[in-house]
C-alpha cells in the first residue's frame, strides 16, 4: 500500500465503481468497506471488492507483510472479505457447496426415477398403436410431463 492511500467519500467510491450510493452504503452497513475514518480506502475496498489482493499483502511463498501498517491493512482487507463474504450469503448470493451437491444429488436420484418409469408406464399404451408417428406423440407427450413436473418440484423446493 502506497503510504498516501486514495480516499473517497461513499459518493465519490459509489461513481468510481460504477454503482448506486445505496448499494455501496448497504456495503458499509455491512462492514465490507475499507474506511479510513469517514472515507472510503480506494485500493483495500477495490482489493475486496474484486477479491484481489491489496498491493502489499503477500503472495503466496513470500514474505508477510513487513510494517505494522501493512500488517494491519492485510488484516482489514481479510475482515472486510469476511463480512463481504457474509452479506452475499444472507443476501441469497451464495450457499454452502455441500448443499448445493445434496440438493442435485437428491434431484438426480428423483430424475432417475421417474425416467425409469416412463417405459412402465407407456408400454400399455404404445404397444396398442401401429403408426410411428403415433408412439412418437406419446414418448414426447410423455417427455414433456415429465421436464414439467421435475421443473416445478425444483422450483418449488426449499
Amino acid at each position: 500500500m502506497t503510504e498516501n492511500p486514495i480516499l473517497m467519500t461513499q459518493a465519490q467510491y459509489a461513481r468510481h465503481r460504477n454503482k448506486s450510493p445505496q448499494y455501496i452504503g448497504k456495503l458499509y452497513k455491512a462492514g465490507v468497506l475499507v474506511m479510513r475514518g469517514r472515507l472510503v480506502d480506494v485500493t483495500a475496498t477495490d482489493a475486496v471488492l474484486d477479491d484481489k489482493p491489496a498491493e502489499k499483502a503477500a503472495p503466496e511463498g513470500q514474505q508477510p507483510p513487513t510494517s505494522y501498517a501493512q500488517a494491519k491493512l492485510a488484516d482489514m482487507v481479510f475482515r472486510a472479505k469476511l463480512r463481504r463474504l457474509e452479506f452475499e450469503t444472507r443476501q441469497g448470493k451464495l450457499i454452502e457447496t455441500a448443499i448445493v451437491k445434496e440438493r442435485w444429488a437428491a434431484i438426480l436420484v428423483v430424475l432417475k426415477e421417474r425416467i425409469l418409469a416412463v417405459p412402465d408406464k407407456l408400454a400399455p399404451e404404445v404397444t396398442a398403436f401401429t403408426d410411428e408417428r403415433q408412439v412418437r406423440d406419446a414418448l414426447k407427450r410423455e417427455m414433456h410431463a415429465l421436464l414439467k413436473a421435475v421443473h416445478s418440484d425444483i422450483q418449488y423446493a426449499r
